[in-house]
């Protein structure tokens, strides 16, 4: 898998050696409840993160650059096969490295390895209320395209209104 430098992340593949950092950040109720999942309980959460979603394919562990702490993730998931060249955007940071631009900095990196994969529109989406993540994506340049209300998402077992932005990549 490739390996992305900016100033001052590196996106890598995820080791299993990851897996206590990783649990360090994702216990956090504010994380996983932000993205639609639980909050790690146990090491073993960690563990099974890294053998099922985290092992998909552009998928990364955004580390610092200096030192290799590691910082959040980011990744590209294809939604929906019948749609070609549309992939959607998914990050978070852990909440001891908030407020340093690191989710825009690592934005930026992965829309231009979207645009080297050839891939022609990028979509996320972000919970009512998570003012975080939507200046993140108003930073990358996504617009905001509609809103889902109501809508369960069964691993925090919570309904949400779920706010829809895309990009448009212009092709080289």
């Amino acid at each position: 898998m490739t390996i992305i430098d900016t100033a001052r992340l590196r996106l890598r593949p995820w080791r299993d050696t990851d897996a206590p950092s990783l649990y360090e950040l994702a216990k956090d109720p504010r994380i996983g409840m932000a993205c639609g999942w639980a909050p790690h309980t146990s090491i073993e959460d960690a563990h099974q993160a890294l053998s099922t979603v985290l092992s998909s394919p552009e998928t990364y562990a955004v580390t610092q650059l200096d030192g290799g702490d590691l910082v959040g993730a980011i990744g590209l998931r294809k939604e929906n096969p019948d749609e070609p060249g549309v992939v959607d955007l998914g990050y978070w940071i852990g909440s001891p490295y908030w407020g340093r631009g690191y989710a825009t900095e690592a934005g930026t990196a992965i829309v231009e390895r979207a645009r080297a994969l050839g891939m022609t529109t990028l979509t996320l989406g972000y919970f009512d209320g998570n003012e975080a993540s939507r200046r993140v994506a108003e930073k990358l340049h996504f617009s905001w395209i509609g809103r889902d209300e109501d809508i369960e998402f069964p691993l925090i077992n919570r309904r949400h209104t779920l706010h829809r932005m895309a990009l448009t990549l212009a092709q080289r």
